[in-house]
């Protein structure tokens, strides 16, 4: 288990649906069902539904990434952050699993770090400057869309996690 044989605090993921995610972006309930976010709008007619977000998913232009994530549990040691973007994280399938801290002078500290389950159905929009970890699949490996405005050379900074690393169980 790397670094954390020796020293690492073991955290369990919750739904993002759970916690105060306002402090750390934006929620999309795409699927129509379950907690409605306000953020979307939502139309039917014979034979089709649809919702879709009520503004640009992200404020700048974005690239469209596709990422295979291993599954839990897993062991965060760094986050990054973005100030030039946003970043949406949109599961391909399957519930992903990712860590946010909120943005902070610092590197994020591992008492910080809260583990957060998006599902099939959801986007969640990163804020600039806020900590993440790459996604993870519960259990397996998994896919997962994301979206940030991403270029050669990009500004994407990372960052040991103090305290950490972090061990993420699902």
């Amino acid at each position: 288990m790397g670094d954390c044989e020796k020293n690492c605090i073991v955290k369990r993921a919750v739904e993002i649906t759970e916690i105060d995610y306002s402090r750390y972006g934006i929620l999309y309930n795409l699927s129509g069902e379950g907690v409605d976010t306000g953020n979307t709008n939502h139309s039917a007619g014979d034979g089709w539904e649809d919702t879709d977000t009520n503004v640009p998913l992200l404020d700048t232009p974005g690239a469209l990434g596709y990422t295979l994530g291993s599954g839990t549990p897993f062991e965060a040691a760094e986050m990054e952050r973005h100030l030039h973007t946003q970043e949406a994280q949109i599961p391909a399938g399957e519930a992903i699993v990712f860590c946010l801290a909120q943005a902070c002078d610092g590197a994020p500290k591992a008492e910080d770090v809260v583990p957060v389950i998006l599902r099939p159905g959801f986007a969640f929009v990163i804020h600039r400057g806020v900590w993440h970890s790459a996604s993870h699949g519960i259990g397996g490996a998994a896919r997962y869309y994301w979206q940030a405005w991403a270029y050669v050379n990009e500004p994407t900074v990372w960052e040991e996690i103090e305290g950490g690393p972090v061990r993420v169980e699902a």
